[in-house]
């Protein structure tokens, strides 16, 4: 489904934009016209399709832990987190490109600001805690707590600061300075999970009282792949959400460099790496001796890889680049920011250039190994299950 979706929506967005698309095809199979959530309808209904396809097989799993007195809650709790993701995705389907601009556009933010920031965030606390319970580093207790709290802090501050976005449709001043308001509240828990890292550094670190090993030894990189999103959550979600969410700040610089700047690395930092975390625990739950000896290099190179070459997308160009189109956009006007000819010309378009070797060192240093590492985990595995399975036969 990701494969069709993907493919399907760039292909349809291509032609799209060449005009190749006639009648209303082009809002169907290509592209919206809605920036951020330009994927034809069509592709959007097979997301949809997907997503709930997912959450189905996500119950089937969970169902037996609904029934433990002892894990009931906890499991309802990450059911309910990931059900948020696809029910909260449908208000992209409730406009058509004909609908009014102001309903247009508040359910465009919705899903670019409440979805990605609110829900996504919870089922990322969700998830975190998750594999740390089952590690044995966390508290079920302590878990549920830090859980409660997240969904608080998130969609306390996140639901009325999505507002700091709708200028253009036709909300009061109480609600836009209500906005401004909670979407400096917003980098409070963002703030509080830096914490989050330091915590991730110090279970790495703990130790068996009776037997003196580590007790993350085994998952030693699924920890520092959960140490690069609390890092990544700071800086990406924490520091640059904070530079571009006042609302004077966002009416200038909303859809330039510096929102791709935030967008980046809070998108792939924390979500990205999150997801990166979870393969590295289930590998090593997959994974004999053997099979860790052929990876675990690939898997360390890979790690670096990733990060330094995120770290390099926003020093050498997404960063330096945003502030110089908010600069054009305050003297000259949005619409210069933004027009082919400032993007495509000076020193804005030269750090575009230098940007690409920092996405050489994401995809050869980073990618590469790290795909590798997977492509070896399942094909090796597979093979051992299949002469399991033979010896239990014989």
């Amino acid at each position: 489904m990701l494969v069709i979706v993907v493919f399907g929506s760039l292909t349809g967005e291509f032609l799209s934009a060449h005009g190749l698309l006639p009648g209303e095809i082009w809002f169907w199979l290509g592209n919206q016209g809605s920036e951020y959530l330009d994927l034809g309808r069509f592709w959007q209904y097979l997301l949809i399709a997907g997503f709930f396809f997912w959450l189905w097989l996500l119950f089937r799993a969970l169902r037996p832990a609904f029934s433990n007195p002892k894990l009931k809650e906890f499991s309802i709790l990450f059911f309910l987190a990931a059900a948020a993701i696809p029910i909260f995705y449908v208000p992209a389907v409730f406009y058509h490109h004909q609908t009014n601009f102001t309903i247009i556009d508040t359910w465009r933010f919705w899903i670019i600001h409440l979805w990605v920031e609110g829900f996504f965030e919870v089922f990322a606390t969700v998830l975190t805690a998750t594999i740390f319970v089952q590690m044995g580093v966390t508290k079920l207790i302590t878990a549920k707590r830090v859980i409660y709290l997240d969904i608080i802090l998130y969609l306390g501050a996140g639901v009325v600061g999505t507002g700091h976005h709708w200028y253009f449709t036709g909300q009061t001043s109480v609600n836009m300075a209500l906005s401004a308001c909670f979407s400096a509240m917003e980098v409070v828990p963002l703030t509080l999970l830096t914490l989050d890292a330091w915590d991730f550094i110090r279970v790495s670190s703990l130790r068996c009282e009776e037997c003196g090993r580590f007790l993350a030894a085994r998952q030693k990189w699924t920890i520092y792949y959960l140490i690069a999103v609390g890092m990544w959550n700071f800086i990406g979600a924490g520091m640059f959400g904070f530079l571009i969410n006042l609302p004077i700040i966002s009416y200038f610089e909303v859809g330039t460099n510096l929102t791709q700047n935030h967008s980046h690395a809070a998108m792939f930092g924390v979500f990205g790496m999150l997801a990166l975390a979870v393969t590295m625990f289930c590998m090593r739950a997959m994974q004999t001796e053997k099979i860790w000896e052929k990876t675990k290099n690939l898997v360390k190179i890979g790690f670096w890889g990733l990060n330094i070459g995120m770290g390099l997308m926003v020093i050498v160009d997404l960063f330096p680049s945003g502030v110089l189109q908010l600069w054009d956009s305050i003297a000259n006007g949005y619409w210069h920011a933004r027009h082919l000819n400032f993007i495509m010309s000076g020193f804005f378009h030269t750090l575009e250039w230098i940007r690409l070797g920092a996405d050489a060192v994401f995809i050869v240093v980073g990618v590469i190994p790290t795909v590798s590492a997977i492509f070896i985990t399942y094909k090796d595995g597979f093979y051992t299950h299949l002469e399991k399975n033979k010896i239990a036969e014989y």
